[in-house]
């Protein structure tokens, strides 16, 4: 009996020890994650910091959209999201990588530097839905991982953007929860969407999709093959300078000129 009750105790402590925790919902018709953050910018752009774009206003929307997202997906990285994909619960079209512009331009002169000023309200939003996302199969130059402005492939399962610029999530598979948790750590921009469709080999899944390549914008892990994507929908707003947004003080964007790379040694010794 003693014997009995030993071996019925070693089977318990084995099973607990399972490296992979289980979802504890048998429930597959659960609703995917949806994420959704927005930021305010302020930009103080200088008639050299718009000599570069065709025209002015191109160049406040260019500006106000880079400086704007990487606020926005900061905010999102530091919420620790984990997700667990789910596919096909998620009409197509309804979150499909669009990328809109809204409101009006109306900037305000800086009377003591002559900068243009003009605040901006920039969201962005996702659904953990793999129909609507992709993967990473690929990084750029043959090598193991990625990170931030660096280029890579993707491959998007099903939701194609119908124009750029469009962004996605990054998430990577969270090893010590199990293959069904994800763990968000960037975001990339597409930058080319090509004629062509991949398939993945039998042994990664066999999945087909639409090939892609990325830059990545903001990250805090390495990016490798194998990481999930999810297609971001992101608009970004001009204010009226008399709007109040109570919910998010804005942040002022100065955009420098680039800095040089020569180091002046000190002229004295302390």
């Amino acid at each position: 009996m003693r014997a009995l009750l030993v071996l019925l105790s070693a089977v318990f402590i084995l099973g607990g020890c399972s490296k992979e925790v289980k979802l504890v919902s048998a429930n597959t018709a659960q609703e995917p994650i949806r994420v959704e953050e927005q930021a305010t910018v302020e930009m103080r752009l200088s008639e050299m910091d718009l000599a570069k774009y065709v025209d002015a206003d191109t160049g406040i929307w260019t500006e106000a959209r880079n400086a704007g997202l990487i606020k926005v997906f900061n905010k999102i990285l530091n919420k620790d999201i984990i997700i667990v994909p789910v596919a096909g619960m998620t009409p197509l079209g309804s979150m499909d990588g669009e990328f809109t512009q809204s409101g009006v331009l109306n900037t305000q002169g800086d009377p003591e530097t002559g900068d243009l000023v003009q605040s901006f309200l920039v969201s962005a939003s996702f659904v953990g839905d793999l129909s609507l996302g992709g993967q990473i199969i690929a990084l750029e130059e043959d090598r193991y991982i990625s990170g931030m402005h660096d280029v890579l492939y993707a491959m998007l399962y099903q939701a194609v953007p119908e124009s750029l610029p469009s962004y996605v999530a990054i998430a990577e598979p969270v090893a010590e929860l199990g293959t069904s948790f994800f763990r968000l750590i960037g975001m990339a921009e597409i930058k080319q969407l090509m004629q062509d469709t991949v398939a993945l080999p039998k042994e990664q899944g066999g999945a087909t999709g639409t090939l892609c390549n990325l830059e990545i914008v903001v990250s805090d892990r390495e990016v490798e093959a194998g990481d999930r994507i999810f297609l971001m929908n992101v608009d970004v707003a001009a204010l009226d300078p008399t709007a109040v947004i109570a919910q998010d003080e804005p942040e002022t964007v100065v955009v420098l000129p680039p800095t040089s790379d020569t180091v002046r040694e000190p002229s004295e010794q302390k």
